[in-house]
C-alpha cells in the first residue's frame, strides 16, 4: 500500500509540473504580487500565455517560493525580478533555481549603450549562480527619432554587436510599430537587423506585439495584433512577448489603460482579444518552432533596409499581390520541409494573392491541416497564409 500511495504521489506531482512552451507566449509586467496566486495565476494560463514576466522588488525569498508554488500548481511559470536575483544573486538564486515553476531571472530593461559593461557585470554575476535557467534583458528599438541621439545612441547593428557581448541565450527587444498616425517606418528593418544579428550570434530572439494602448498607441484589433504576431513569426522569432498584461500605474508621460486585466484586477475587453489572438497563435506555434528562415522577401511596398522578392520561391509559378501595403513573403524550412509565409502588411484592409503553383504545393490551416490550394485568396488585415512547398 506505501509504494502504491507513493506512486500516485509521484504521479500527482509530474502531472502538475508546467510544461516550458517551445515557443513560449509571455507577458510583461504580469500579475503584481498581490494578485500573485494560484486563481489570478490560473486565468492568466486561460488567456493563452505560458510565462509571466512579475515585478517581486525586495519581495522575501519564503514569499517568492510560495508564489512559484501558486504558478506551479496552474501550469504557468514566472520570469522574475527581484532585488534577491539582481542584486544579491547569491542569496537567492540558489533558494529559487531548483523550482520547476522559475522559467528564469529578470536583470534589465533597455539598457543604454554606456551601461553595457555593467550589464555584463550584473550578468555574470547572476549566471554564476545558475548556469541553466535563462537570464532576461532586453533591448532597446531603433526608432529612428530623437532617442538614440538623446543618448548617444550608435548605429543600431553596433548596438546589437555590443548587446550580443553581455552573453544573453537570446536577443529580446520591443518594437510597437502602430501608432493613431501609421506605422513606424523603421519597424522592419530593425526586425532585419536583429534577425542578422541573431544568424550572426547563433541565438534565437524574442518580439513583442502592443496590446496596452497609452498615449498614441491606439487601442488594439484583432488585425493589429496579427500584423505584429506573424510578421515576428516570418522573421523567425522564438518567443511572442506581450506589453502587458496587467495595465501599469498611469504616470505623466504615459497614461497606461486597458490592458487584458485593469489595474485594480478587472478583465478588460483586451482580455478576450487576447486570449483568442493565443488560441490562434498557439495551433501555429509548433511549424514555427526552431523553423529555419530562408529568405525574407517584401512585395509592393519595400520598407526601407528590406529586400524586395525578385525570385518567387520553388514551385510557385506566379505570384501576384494586390493590396496597399503589399506583404512579407518569408519562406522556412522545417523538418525536411520547405514552407513559404504570405503576411498582408495592412492591419486596417484585406489583400488579395493571386497563386499558381506546382500539383505537390499545398496550403496550411492555422492548425496545420494540409488543404488543397486555390488561385485566389483574401488575406485579412494583418493575417498570415501558410503554404507547404515542397
Amino acid at each position: 500500500m506505501r509504494r502504491l500511495h507513493l506512486l500516485f504521489l509521484n504521479i500527482v506531482i509530474f502531472s502538475i509540473l508546467p510544461v516550458q512552451a517551445k515557443i513560449p507566449i509571455v507577458a510583461y509586467y504580469g500579475i503584481p504580487l498581490e494578485y500573485s496566486n494560484a486563481s489570478r495565476f490560473k486565468e492568466f494560463k486561460e488567456a493563452g500565455f505560458d510565462v509571466s514576466i512579475c515585478f517581486y522588488d525586495d519581495t522575501p525569498v519564503d514569499t517568492l517560493l510560495r508564489i512559484l508554488d501558486d504558478a506551479q500548481e496552474s501550469g504557468i511559470q514566472l520570469l522574475i525580478s527581484s532585488g534577491w536575483i539582481s542584486v544579491q544573486p547569491h542569496v537567492g538564486i540558489p533558494r529559487l533555481k531548483n523550482h520547476p515553476a522559475l522559467y528564469g531571472y529578470f536583470l534589465q530593461d533597455e539598457p543604454w549603450p554606456k551601461d553595457i559593461q555593467e550589464t555584463i557585470r550584473r550578468y555574470r554575476a547572476m549566471a554564476k549562480q545558475d548556469t541553466k535557467k535563462p537570464t532576461y534583458v532586453n533591448l532597446l528599438p531603433d526608432y529612428g527619432d530623437g532617442l538614440p541621439r538623446e543618448i548617444q545612441m550608435p548605429p543600431y547593428k553596433q548596438y546589437l554587436k555590443q548587446a550580443s557581448a553581455i552573453g544573453l541565450p537570446f536577443i529580446s527587444f520591443d518594437f510597437y510599430p502602430i501608432r493613431d498616425f501609421g506605422i513606424r517606418e523603421t519597424w522592419y528593418s530593425c526586425l532585419e537587423d536583429v534577425r542578422h544579428e541573431s544568424l550572426r550570434t547563433g541565438k534565437p530572439f524574442w518580439a513583442f506585439a502592443l496590446c496596452t494602448p497609452h498615449c498614441d498607441y491606439p487601442q488594439p484589433t484583432i488585425e493589429s495584433l496579427r500584423l505584429q504576431i506573424y510578421s515576428n513569426l516570418a522573421y523567425g522569432a522564438q518567443a511572442i512577448e506581450y506589453f502587458t498584461y496587467w495595465t501599469p500605474k498611469p504616470t505623466d508621460e504615459w497614461n497606461f489603460h486597458d490592458a487584458p486585466i485593469s489595474i485594480d484586477g478587472r478583465r478588460t475587453k483586451n482580455y478576450p482579444l487576447v486570449k483568442r489572438m493565443n488560441q490562434e497563435l498557439r495551433g501555429l506555434l509548433p511549424l514555427f518552432d526552431k523553423a529555419e528562415i530562408q529568405t525574407v522577401n517584401h512585395m509592393v511596398k519595400i520598407p526601407e533596409g528590406t529586400t524586395k522578392l525578385k525570385r518567387i520561391p520553388t514551385n510557385i509559378k506566379k505570384l501576384k499581390i494586390t493590396g496597399r501595403q503589399g506583404a512579407i513573403i518569408s519562406t522556412f524550412k522545417k523538418n525536411g520541409h520547405l514552407y513559404m509565409a504570405v503576411v498582408n502588411k495592412d492591419y486596417q484592409s484585406d489583400m488579395e494573392l493571386y497563386i499558381s503553383a506546382k500539383r505537390n504545393v499545398t496550403m496550411l490551416t492555422k492548425q496545420l491541416k494540409e488543404t488543397t490550394i486555390r488561385t485566389n485568396y483574401k488575406i485579412g488585415g494583418g493575417d498570415m497564409l501558410i503554404f507547404k512547398l515542397k
